[in-house]
């Protein structure tokens, strides 16, 4: 998944699209800007499985209370063998009653079940009719509905969603199995021994599904284009502002900015209409350069450089 988000931050690192906070338009991105965001999420999720290897991968055999009582001579060796031919680490002590390491594991994988859900999630809601930016793999013969031909339903999306909830659902449970009494504690091993295996299978499902997804992810540029002017310009009220306080001081600016952008909401016209009939506005700046602050593709921040920094970081991790 890492791998193929990397290959979409580079395709996509001039794609400009709308940014959204609160789920509305906020300022410019990149669409490649959004998938290195995704890549370096799944970065560090790698970072957090391998760092808890040396603790969570240990072995355990020690006899009842964890003393090896019944092989006070050949014990600490027959337990190193074991491990060894087990490709596990040697516990430095019993871990009978300590569950933390089978805690961390199911906690781990409920942070990466995040990571994917959020991911495809993402997905899924750029998918809407109305937006359609984004899609998840289609071929001919996926049928969507028995009764709408047209549907193109993000089914595979769903299901991901499905499983990565059903994964972060576990992790609490293994948590509670912590609370263990004495030296030893059915309680915990029955809670576990049925919800992790269960965990690990629905991640890995999520995971291959995820790897499609994302390796044949429908991008629709043009969408994206058209998406940037469907308030009329109001995305780039922010520059405009911007533009403003140097002239007039920022609460000034912002003021004026503010008021101009609820009158071009309320009327649904264009902000630059609304702009251009604002004398505190028109006296400061040319009608070209009100163009040109309202031109979203001027607008991406250093957004390329961001993804050149994640492709940089994780490039070699894939």
């Amino acid at each position: 998944c890492l791998g193929y988000c990397l290959d979409l931050a580079k395709k996509y690192n001039h794609t400009v699209m709308a940014g959204r906070t609160h789920v509305v338009h906020a300022i410019p991105i990149t669409f490649g800007y959004k998938a290195a965001v995704w890549a370096d999420e799944l970065g560090r999720d790698i970072e957090r499985i391998e760092a808890m290897a040396p603790r969570v991968f240990v072995g355990e055999m020690s006899g009842a209370v964890g003393t090896l009582a019944s092989q006070p001579e050949k014990g600490l060796e027959t337990q190193k063998r074991m491990m060894e031919i087990l490709g596990l680490g040697v516990p430095t002590i019993a871990w009978h009653v300590a569950r933390d390491s089978q805690a961390e594991f199911a906690s781990v994988l409920a942070l990466c079940a995040g990571t994917l859900g959020r991911i495809n999630h993402e997905i899924l809601t750029l998918q809407r009719t109305e937006i359609l930016e984004l899609e998840e793999p289609f071929f001919m013969g996926k049928v969507g509905s028995s009764t709408m031909p047209h549907k193109r339903n993000p089914a595979v999306l769903e299901n991901v969603l499905a499983l990565c909830r059903n994964v972060r659902s576990i992790a609490p449970s293994i948590v509670e199995s912590m609370v263990s009494e004495n030296e030893r504690d059915w309680g915990c091993f029955l809670s576990e021994w049925e919800a992790i295996p269960r965990a690990c299978h629905m991640l890995g499902c999520a995971l291959e599904k995820s790897k499609n997804i994302l390796k044949n992810l429908i991008v629709y540029p043009k969408h994206m284009e058209r998406n940037l002017f469907a308030q009329k310009g109001l995305m780039m009220s922010e520059c405009v502002m911007m533009h403003l306080a140097r002239k007039l001081g920022r609460m000034t600016a912002h003021s004026i900015v503010y008021k101009s952008c609820m009158e071009a909401y309320e009327k649904e016209i264009p902000l630059k209409d609304v702009l251009m009939h604002t004398p505190e506005v028109t006296a400061a700046f040319t009608e070209d350069e009100i163009d040109h602050m309202l031109n979203p593709h001027t607008y991406i921040g250093l957004a390329p450089e961001f993804v050149d920094r994640v492709v940089e970081k994780w490039a070699k991790t894939c």
